[in-house]
């Protein structure tokens, strides 16, 4: 009875469709979105009310999750199995100095997520005339390719996002969220208990990307780290049995505050610059200097900084 239900839980889960929360035009280029979320579309499932999270859902078809053996609760106070970033923890109240253990070497193991080149690392990404920050870390791999859990955990997220395109999200016992994009298959539900190197996903290129690659997210408490400082991607190997979680981690917090203050705007049919100035409060004259442009006309569809 259980695996029927089980199968009927995975069935029921493929047809359902996910859409990204309306974003600013400034963020539809950018393929992690920070702020990306899960809605579940219930417009097939009269039973289903449009506002119960997806934990309503699992025990609408008889798939039951106790959702107080999920790993880490001592750092986090959600399980959220509808929001990718559910958290809105500040990085100022993160605790300086707290030694999380990724592996204990008996029954808490590392296994990389594949073996692929690094195409694209942490940091500052320039998108024509913009900069963004990139999130992840972009690994090579072929459609089809096996992907996998790098540590212990439990599965939070297994769905599709406009934006990620086929993603999981493991919540692991030491502490550690992570995130995996772009997949062309899906190999785990939500709530399902995974160990390091099981396959979670198969490689592809959903979503907001250009090719067949993997993206790999690793945070603490919603907040992205550079993942190269625990793992070294040229050898497919932890850098160290542990971490501190203190301001090192997060030093590059300095520079999407910097790119962040950076605003742009894709016009519309109808606007000028009077109308873009007024919207952001600043001038025509400061759109010019900022964008090199001695006139006032300007083309729908073009992308200009305001600020």
């Amino acid at each position: 009875m259980k695996k029927v239900l089980l199968f009927a839980f995975a069935f029921l889960l493929c047809q359902l469709t996910f859409a990204q929360e309306e974003t600013d035009d400034e963020y539809d280029e950018d393929e992690t979105e920070l702020n990306d979320s899960l809605v579940v579309d219930t417009t097939n499932l009269e039973d289903i009310q449009a506002d119960n999270y997806l934990e309503d859902f699992l025990h609408e078809i008889g798939y039951y999750f106790d959702t107080a053996n999920v790993p880490a609760m001592q750092s986090y106070t959600r399980w959220d199995m509808r929001k990718i970033h559910p958290y809105e923890q500040k990085i100022d109240s993160i605790a300086d100095s707290t030694l999380l253990i990724l592996t204990d070497g008996e029954d808490c193991f590392f296994h990389p997520p594949t073996v692929g080149r690094t195409t694209s690392g942490f940091g500052i990404r320039r998108w024509g005339r913009r900069y963004k920050f990139h999130y992840g870390t972009d690994l090579k791999l072929s459609t089809g390719d096996p992907v996998y859990a790098v540590f212990d955990g439990v599965v939070r997220i297994a769905q599709y996002s406009s934006s990620y395109g086929y993603v999981v999200v493991v919540r692991h016992y030491n502490g550690l969220e992570t995130i995996y994009a772009h997949f062309s298959k899906l190999l785990v539900v939500p709530g399902m208990s995974i160990r390091a190197g099981e396959p979670i996903g198969l490689g592809g290129s959903t979503g907001r990307s250009t090719g067949p690659h993997l993206h790999f997210e690793v945070r603490y408490k919603g907040v992205a780290f550079n993942a190269e400082k625990i793992i070294d991607f040229s050898t497919n190997t932890l850098r160290s049995d542990s971490v501190y979680v203190d301001m090192n981690l997060f030093d590059h917090i300095k520079e999407v505050k910097r790119i962040n203050a950076a605003k742009y705007h894709k016009i519309k049919s109808g606007e000028t610059l009077g109308h873009i100035a007024r919207r952001y409060g600043t001038s025509v004259r400061a759109i010019q200097r900022l964008n090199g442009m001695r006139g006032t006309n300007i083309r729908a569809g073009k992308t200009i900084r305001v600020r």
